[in-house]
């Protein structure tokens, strides 16, 4: 087994990445304490198709409404890998990465991994999903601020009480609910960049996501912050509804965690000065942390957050009725947006997409 294991002393924390297994992400501790779940014990899950950790949902998030289309100009024929992922209704699910084992991978410092695949290089991926480009994946753990003094779990806790377990906050009207709090306080961070190079000459289409299982704690007294955003209509086997029409857009909220959630969102990128953010190709570098949408799980006195940095304008919640953990799933696409006409990176051209998750 290929096991990598980066850590980082300032943030207390350390991540544990299995290369020869899709390079998942299986743990990540701070302070001591797990913040990922894993949906059996973890020998069954690397040996299955199952989903938990951090795992890249590549080239495609979610489900497709079909194995074969057209993309970026060219056929696909997914039903060419006869490994590929199904839902329970026969859809293609997940992409084609899950437990792919031959990643090129290097530990540049101690606190930070890269790994990468020449997509052409490998017979069975390029069958199945035609399009020669080089993809790399970057982990990062580190420290950062609390940029939003209002964000902290005392705070927010603070804010929800006496106003009933299931009512939803909106926190548009009241954006920063203790003014004076200290903003000072220090998150573990856990930075993952993933970088397309259509360095082959070829257009390739962009419709990839990840699936971070964070461990939702004491769920009956948790609460979920949820960025703006506006919900995409989905039909009973969570494809979209095509020619619906567009849902309003919702303004940042609290809300319980007691319910179950299978959502699909478009984000709002415009950002707190309105300015459009854009997911063109771009460095991670310089970008406007405060302005990227944010979710966050709190509980326990404890605050997990999703900071949604570049190239990411869709996000799928996930949490089943009674489950340890919620997922915000950072997407490029729509569910099926591979199917339904992806943006496509140029030939020559390089897109990068960048979350991060904090623990205060």
């Amino acid at each position: 087994m290929d096991i990598r294991t980066i850590r980082c002393a300032k943030s207390q924390s350390q991540l544990v990445v299995h290369a020869d297994a899709g390079c998942v992400a299986t743990s990540w501790q701070v302070r001591g304490q797990e913040m990922l779940a894993l949906p059996v014990a973890l020998a069954e899950f690397l040996k299955s198709q199952k989903t938990g950790g951090i795992p890249l949902l590549y080239p495609y998030a979610n489900r497709l409404r079909a194995d074969h289309f057209t993309a970026a100009g060219k056929a696909v024929d997914l039903s060419r890998d006869a490994k590929l992922k199904r839902d329970a209704n026969g859809f293609p699910m997940h992409g084609l990465l899950i437990r792919w084992p031959d990643w090129v991978v290097t530990q540049p410092a101690p606190d930070e991994l890269q790994a990468s695949i020449v997509w052409g290089d490998h017979a069975p991926l390029f069958a199945a999903y035609p399009f020669a480009h080089t993809l790399r994946v970057r982990w990062k753990l580190g420290q950062g601020k609390n940029e939003n003094a209002n964000q902290t779990a005392n705070q927010i806790a603070g804010q929800i009480a006496g106003q009933g377990a299931n009512q939803i906050v909106d926190q548009s009207k009241n954006p920063q609910a203790n003014p004076s709090a200290d903003q000072s306080v220090i998150a573990s961070t856990l930075t993952v960049t993933t970088i397309i190079e259509a360095d082959k000459g070829q257009d390739v289409p962009v419709s990839f996501g990840w699936h971070p299982y964070l461990v939702l704690h004491d769920r009956t007294n948790a609460q979920l912050q949820l960025p703006a955003r506006r919900a995409i209509a989905l039909a009973q086997n969570g494809l979209p509804i095509s020619n619906a029409t567009p849902a309003p857009w919702l303004p940042r909220c609290t809300q319980s965690a007691v319910a179950p959630l299978d959502d699909l969102f478009e984000l709002d990128m415009r950002g707190a000065s309105g300015a459009e953010r854009n997911n063109k190709p771009q460095s991670v570098q310089g970008l406007n942390e405060n302005s990227a949408p944010t979710a966050a799980i709190i509980a326990q006195q404890q605050r997990i957050e999703m900071k949604f940095l570049s190239g990411y304008s869709f996000m799928q919640i996930y949490s089943p009725a009674g489950a340890n953990f919620v997922c915000f799933e950072p997407m490029t696409a729509t569910i099926s947006g591979l199917c339904d006409g992806a943006a496509v990176v140029k030939a020559g051209d390089t897109f990068t997409a960048a979350f991060e998750i904090r623990v205060f």
